[in-house]
């Protein structure tokens, strides 16, 4: 506990002790990409790299740890790992897709997320629809039964609603304070 660094210790440190406070190995981008692609085309290497993919983790991950790890051991800057990191994410995508494993780019499934984003808008819109008192007709029997083919649990409560509703309502105060005068 008592032995993280205090405030200001790094001031107190000899200057450029550090790999990152030094100029990196490699000032080019194509002499970043051509180290990592060798780095890769190790068949060894290739077989963990798919182990962990097959697993769930994203080729994304992969190249942003890579390229971190290069700048902060003074091998290029983060910036040269930057403008790297396409070409190393296709090198593996495609390396990996010839040893079978279907790798995917990104963590976040977009498409997933803006569905459901959506489906509980829409459950939103509707629930507050139907609480105005609106008379039952096949319309809204029609918008019932979207509602309940989908999760129950997207819809919003009814407290929440209230609350949400009363807190539009509310008046903004007034600004209070030495500079809230007005002029």
């Amino acid at each position: 506990m008592f032995e993280a660094p205090i405030p200001g210790q790094s001031l107190t440190t000899e200057p450029r002790n550090n790999p990152w406070e030094n100029p990196s190995e490699m000032s080019e981008v194509s002499d970043v990409v051509k180290y990592y692609i060798d780095k890769l085309a190790d068949q060894e290497v290739l077989d963990d790299i798919a182990a962990v993919l097959d697993l769930g983790t994203s080729v994304k991950s992969i190249v942003v740890g890579l390229y971190r790890v290069g700048a902060m051991n003074g091998m290029h800057t983060v910036d040269a790992g930057i403008l790297a990191a396409p070409t190393i994410h296709a090198f593996i995508k495609s390396a990996v897709a010839e040893l079978g494993v279907d790798a995917k780019d990104d963590s976040k499934d977009l498409d997933k997320e803006l569905s459901d984003k959506e489906k509980s808008r829409f459950n939103a819109l509707v629930f507050k629809y139907m609480q105005e008192g609106v008379t039952e007709d096949e319309g809204t029997e029609l918008l019932q039964e979207i509602v309940d083919a989908g999760s129950e649990e997207d819809m919003p409560e009814e407290e929440d609603m209230i609350e949400e509703e009363q807190t539009d309502m509310e008046p903004e105060e007034a600004p209070m304070g030495l500079m809230a005068r007005g002029v």
